[in-house]
């Protein structure tokens, strides 16, 4: 029940951002994507199941780790994008991306 829970508030988010941003206010779904409710949920959740404290506030720091290297995605993103169709350009800025944080995770793991 509590995973249906969790899974059911992640729809919402996802379901928001994309209809504000379909609706003509893309400004407004990427301020909502950029809140970090996600982050928050999932705390809050770990807080009602009595997760140890220092295990959220590892995940906390480690987000901000992880959220500064996934921001790379973005620019290089929006750059190709321009430059060659959609797929190519989502794939390749993904992989990038996804490099950035296993080499993090990685580094973490030291």
């Amino acid at each position: 029940m509590e995973f249906l829970l969790k899974a059911i508030i992640g729809g919402i988010i996802i379901a928001s951002v994309v209809t504000i941003a379909q609706r003509g206010n893309p400004t407004m779904g990427a301020l909502i994507l950029g809140i970090p409710l996600s982050s928050i949920v999932s705390i809050i959740f770990m807080y009602y199941a009595g997760v140890d404290v220092s295990v959220y506030t590892q995940l906390a720091i480690e987000t901000v780790y992880f959220v500064l290297i996934s921001l790379a995605f973005f620019p290089i993103f929006a750059y190709m994008v321009y430059v060659m169709p959609f797929w190519p350009a989502l794939i390749i800025s993904t992989s990038i991306s996804m490099s950035g944080l296993y080499v993090l995770k990685l580094f973490l793991e030291r």
